[in-house]
């Protein structure tokens, strides 16, 4: 029985060498769309400007892979999930936020320098404030794997950061225990 909650795990290189290989040659084939132009006007916002997304289906070979790796890994009890990758670009200011439409985050960092404000941070609400708890580093083929509920952002408003191409996979997990 696998319980994520309030957990955050770091895996470098989640995926194997061959499998990591393809995915970087699929995404340069791809066309990203800015987000922005695919929402209803109630959800277009400038955090949504700085992201491009390709969505996933369930068929396609990074999601078997992530889905196989996990339940390998983590017992999940997967309900449901969706898969995107996506280009991040520098922007303004921390975009914090929770994933509350899910139970599990993973986030697969795919393309880009290894940079530590091209990463993401982890925060902890007090009152109507957010403090940074946990700061990880962009590096190629390391997975995020945790609690959507963690408030969180990308690190890509410091100095010293990059663009960067990642994976994001959403689940309901359900085993709640």
């Amino acid at each position: 029985m696998f319980n994520i909650k309030n957990q955050i795990i770091v895996k470098d290189n989640f995926f194997d060498n061959n499998i990591y290989k393809k995915i970087i040659l699929n995404i340069s084939k791809l066309k990203f769309y800015n987000r922005n132009t695919l929402l209803s006007e109630e959800h277009k916002n400038v955090y949504n400007k700085t992201y491009f997304d390709v969505p996933l289906d369930f068929n396609h070979f990074a999601v078997k892979e992530v889905v196989k790796k996990l339940r390998e890994d983590y017992p999940l009890d997967i309900l449901s999930h969706e898969h995107s990758y996506f280009l991040s670009t520098k922007h303004i200011g921390a975009t914090i936020h929770n994933d509350g439409h899910c139970d599990v985050n993973c986030l697969i960092y795919l393309k880009g320098k290894s940079l530590m404000n091209s990463g993401t941070g982890f925060y902890d609400r007090v009152g109507d404030t957010y403090n940074l708890n946990t700061h990880v580093g962009f590096k190629e083929n390391r997975a995020l794997i945790f609690d959507s509920k963690i408030c969180h952002a990308s690190t890509q408003f410091e100095k010293n950061c990059g663009s960067r191409y990642v994976m994001a996979n959403f689940f309901k997990n359900g085993d709640k225990k």
